[in-house]
């Protein structure tokens, strides 16, 4: 039997995704096959590149031998599958998740006339050069103080926002708007030998007690006036501390009497800061005074896909909008959260999941979240009528299908905590109109006794009380 020649290496890789799609969820097809690309088909060898060593690994553990016998039924022939990372797309093994890579260097003036790069300008400021506005995540609930933080890092134009302070609670993004600031000004004006300096409470009073001990007050007063932006973080801290106050104040009077921009961040607003001299009560009041909110859903869902996609990580929507309903206090914890997912994917050898995003959740809530998981709810839909999954997710208008789809719909608004929009687009990515549609639908059918709806929805409603054990045993 003469063999079948053998393909190009994407030919090859289309028919062979052909053949898996039917076969695995539409979550493991989206996030560990589709995400690979064929390389090239040498010597009965495939090449598939991966974005992250991890993600080769899941796909050599779980895929590969599979893809092999695909490939072999494809071709004719024997052929190997091997996964490599592509390019520089492994994950480095420490790395800071809130944070995009380090800026460039680019060259600028030091304050003793020598060149230096911006990181070590950064470095010089202790400004984190991965705090960056270019990596921030915007939404509403810290908008306009990430736009006033830009505004007043344009130091060629005059401003009225000085000084402009940033409160709010802890975990919200204060200290990355902060430091940004700073980093914006040592790029932008890197041949101006600008001076910039951050500093947290702790290290200005810290700073201040040495040079008291050391009798070199002159040497701490020319650290902290000759500056052009001076960046001052938790000054809520210096509260009761009299003597550092006082300093503090002398430093804030030649800043800005000089037209010298002060920036700094409390996690209350100003007239709640007890424990301060009212001169500078007074003062902090003399500019702006904005806030940052605990992030929103979409917030807190954008800043996850953001963070998952710097790290190549394959983060499927229905995990991303689990952890971004239940982790909703502040930024840090989110990020925490999503940290200890990956982790538990790394080093467990499994995909992220939605019982693993529960466990995750368990662990730094102490909450379970209670409640049936967004496949769950579809696959129970779709076996009551008798459909396919993909015919509930999907396009088609019939009347059977597009009722059990609105059924499926309102189930989760009641039976979830997703926001319309995330239920809109676990169904092929729509409107949340049309989810808000299908809610008043079918609770006017419900409320109206329609025996069709109401029996339908006692029965999914009871199955899905039960969990998956329900349809194992059915």
């Amino acid at each position: 039997m003469a063999s079948v020649a053998t393909p190009p290496a994407a030919d090859l890789w289309t028919a062979i995704m052909s053949a898996v799609a039917p076969s695995v969820s539409e979550t493991t097809f989206s996030s560990w096959i589709e995400t690979l690309k064929p390389e090239k088909l040498e010597d009965r060898v495939l090449t598939l590149l991966a974005p992250s060593k991890f993600h080769r690994e899941f796909v050599e553990e779980h895929f590969v031998t599979g893809l092999e016998t695909l490939a072999q039924e494809t071709t004719g022939e024997p052929v190997r599958v091997r996964v490599r990372v592509d390019g520089s797309g492994e994950i480095p093994r420490q790395r800071n998740l809130r944070f995009a890579p380090p800026v460039q260097p680019v060259e600028t003036n030091g304050s003793n006339g020598h060149t230096v790069s911006v990181n070590e300008a950064a470095q010089e400021s202790n400004l984190n050069p991965r705090y960056r506005f270019e990596n921030f995540v915007e939404g509403d609930c810290n908008s306009f103080a990430r736009a006033a933080c830009l505004a007043i890092s344009d130091l060629s134009r005059p401003t009225l926002w000085n000084p402009l302070l940033i409160y709010g609670g802890t975990g919200l993004g204060k200290t990355h708007l902060l430091q940004a600031i700073g980093n914006r000004v040592l790029s932008v004006r890197r041949n101006d030998g600008i001076r910039v300096r951050y500093v947290s409470s702790e290290r200005f009073t810290q700073d201040f007690i040495q040079s008291v001990r050391l009798q070199q007050g002159a040497d701490f007063a020319e650290k902290y006036r000759n500056v052009d932006l001076l960046l001052v973080d938790d000054i809520q801290f210096f509260a009761t501390k009299e003597r550092t106050q006082t300093e503090f104040f002398h430093a804030f009077n030649t800043l800005h009497q000089s037209g010298r921009r002060i920036v700094m961040t409390s996690d209350r607003p100003v007239h709640e800061l007890a424990g301060f001299d009212e001169r500078l009560i007074s003062r902090f009041d003399s500019g702006l005074v904005t806030n940052v909110n605990p992030p929103t859903y979409e917030t807190r869902l954008a800043i996850l896909q953001d963070r998952a996609k710097f790290e190549k990580f394959p983060l499927p929507l229905d995990v991303a909008d689990l952890l971004s309903t239940h982790i909703t206090s502040n930024v840090r914890e989110l990020e925490g959260a999503f940290a200890a997912l990956v982790a538990h994917c790394q080093f467990g050898r499994v995909p992220p999941t939605l019982e693993l995003a529960q466990r995750v959740i368990q662990e730094k809530t102490g909450k379970r979240t209670g409640r049936p998981p967004v496949e769950l709810i579809q696959q129970t839909v779709a076996d009551y009528f008798r459909i396919s999954q993909d015919a509930l997710r999907g396009k088609t208008r019939k009347q059977e299908i597009a009722y059990a789809r609105m059924v499926a719909m309102y189930l989760m608004t009641e039976l979830t905590e997703h926001s319309l929009k995330a239920i809109g687009g676990f169904f092929g990515g729509r409107d949340h109109s049309t989810v808000i549609h299908a809610r008043d639908t079918i609770s006017d059918l419900r409320k109206e006794d329609d025996v069709k709806t109401v029996a339908a929805l006692n029965d999914l409603e009871r199955r899905l009380s039960l969990g998956p054990m329900m349809r194992i045993t059915m």
